[in-house]
């Protein structure tokens, strides 16, 4: 029996659509698999992305701030300290005193410790590993001389006139102790982090406004290079004061040169330093004027122990102080200093500064006498052999906090200096210091003080001066450095 061609047609139409049937159904199974195979290997890698984030999170904790913006709660630092670095190199009482001048906060630290753990006002330049604080004040003096005009914005006892001229009283206003600054931090691998500071005030020369540059140095690790305050002195024993110059006592320069610190263990640190020379050395003989000259670098060392309630620091300079004289002959004369500081909390928050500095030609060093040309002098008119001359300078500063905004704090200092024969009878000789004040730091970053100084001086021949000064001082700071809890006393 023959089957018609219509019955074959249906029959392969049957047969093709059951085929294309099966071939979708396996067509679907293996996307399935296919889609099922791409999910695991994109978790895998969710996985890995977010180990290796974790791990590079580890490395260099700044990526977890977005770039540009400002660090707050927990910012990023460039090398965290051991225990023992941080115990080196500044102690509870050290980081928690405040001074009107903020010097602490300017001056280089062992290991490039910061003041405060948390970096406050700092922000991660975009696209590097470099955190920038910009930071400075806006700053204005009333300053009121009762009886000495001739006395500029700082109160400096040897610039008192002998005689003085009585009844001439004298008002001054400056902006001049105005500042500006930016303090760069960069991590540096296994050799530990960099720091790049400067810093301008308004102090230019002849009494002008213009900017002065008062720091400027790069140290890495522990190895500085740059301007800044001389190895010799000790910017954490300064009084509490709203004059731009401070008490007469104490040893207080900013000069160029090369230093190198280091960890001892225990709280304790040293450090060694080249510094600018510059000798004050100034006299004629004949009406002919003697050139100063310097063939060696200053040279500085100091030791500093730190502890929980204060810290106490060492400090001594060796010089190598010349002259050429008129006819071309060459006298020089060795100089040296020893510079004991310290200083200790008591109550509360109340605390104590001290220092003491002795020496033969460390004048330029200490406030009162720097630029007055008495590191050395000739013996006497008759003997030019050159006399480095012995200086003694002591201060001493009670901080007391009335509350948490509000502080005073009494300063008392004395310089005194052996003159030779051959210096002439106007030649200063001593000068004593005292000041009290009150800081009021109302509301946030803005400050107020008054403050009362009183300074007396006298020359070689026993003729003697003294002066009164009144001051009054607003201030605003660009950063508020210490929030005022952490100022409770």
């Amino acid at each position: 029996m023959h089957k018609t061609p219509k019955t074959i047609y249906l029959l392969l139409l049957v047969l093709i659509c059951g085929a294309s049937q099966v071939s979708a159904q396996q067509t679907g199974s293996a996307q399935e698999e296919a889609i099922r195979k791409l999910n695991a290997r994109m978790d895998e890698l969710k996985a890995q992305i977010a180990e290796i984030q974790a791990e590079l999170d580890a490395i260099h904790p700044e990526k977890l701030a977005q770039p540009g913006s400002i660090v707050s709660t927990q910012p990023p630092s460039p090398e965290k300290l051991t225990p023992q670095q941080q115990e080196e190199s500044i102690g509870e009482a050290t980081q928690h005193r405040e001074t009107f001048a903020h010097d602490e906060e300017d001056a280089p630290r062992l290991y490039n410790a910061p003041m405060d753990a948390t970096y406050p006002g700092f922000f991660l330049l975009p696209g590097t590993h470099t955190l920038l604080r910009l930071d400075g004040s806006a700053r204005a003096d009333l300053i009121y001389d009762p009886r000495t005009p001739t006395m500029g914005d700082g109160f400096v006892p040897s610039s008192i006139p002998i005689p003085t001229v009585a009844d001439f009283s004298n008002f001054n206003g400056s902006i001049r102790g105005s500042r500006f600054m930016a303090d760069f931090r960069i991590p540096a691998g296994e050799s530990g982090s960099a720091r790049t500071f400067i810093q301008y005030d308004f102090f230019g020369p002849n009494g002008t406004t213009a900017p002065r540059l008062r720091h400027f140095y790069a140290q890495l690790n522990n190895i500085l290079v740059g301007q800044t305050f001389t190895n010799f002195m000790d910017p954490d024993a300064f009084g509490d004061e709203l004059d731009n110059q401070g008490v007469n006592g104490a040893v207080s320069v900013r000069l160029p040169q090369v230093r190198y610190s280091f960890g001892l263990g225990g709280g304790a640190s040293a450090s060694i330093a080249l510094e600018d020379p510059d000798s004050s050395i100034d006299f004629a003989i004949a009406g002919a004027s003697v050139t100063p000259t310097t063939s060696a670098p200053d040279l500085t060392l100091h030791w500093r122990n730190e502890w929980d309630l204060g810290h106490l620091q060492l400090a001594s300079v060796f010089r190598d102080l010349g002259v050429q004289l008129p006819n071309g002959a060459r006298r020089s004369t060795f100089g040296w200093g020893v510079n004991a500081t310290g200083g200790i909390e008591v109550f509360g928050r109340d605390s104590i500064v001290l220092g003491l500095a002795y020496g033969e030609g460390i004048a330029r060093y200490v406030g009162d006498t720097a630029g007055l040309a008495l590191d050395a002098a000739p013996e006497s008119q008759t003997d030019f052999s050159l006399r480095a001359l012995p200086l003694t300078a002591a201060y001493g500063s009670y901080q007391h906090y009335w509350n948490s905004g509000m502080r005073s704090s009494l300063t008392l200092g004395h310089v005194s200096v052996d003159n030779t024969d051959f210096q002439s009878p106007d030649t200063y000789r001593k000068s004593t210091y005292s000041g009290i004040n009150l800081i009021w730091n109302p509301i946030g970053s803005l400050d107020v003080g008054a403050e009362f100084v009183y300074g007396w001086v006298e020359n070689k021949s026993g003729a003697n001066a003294d002066a009164p000064r009144f001051r009054i001082t607003a201030r605003y700071n660009f950063v508020k450095h210490r929030p005022a809890e952490e100022k409770a006393p």
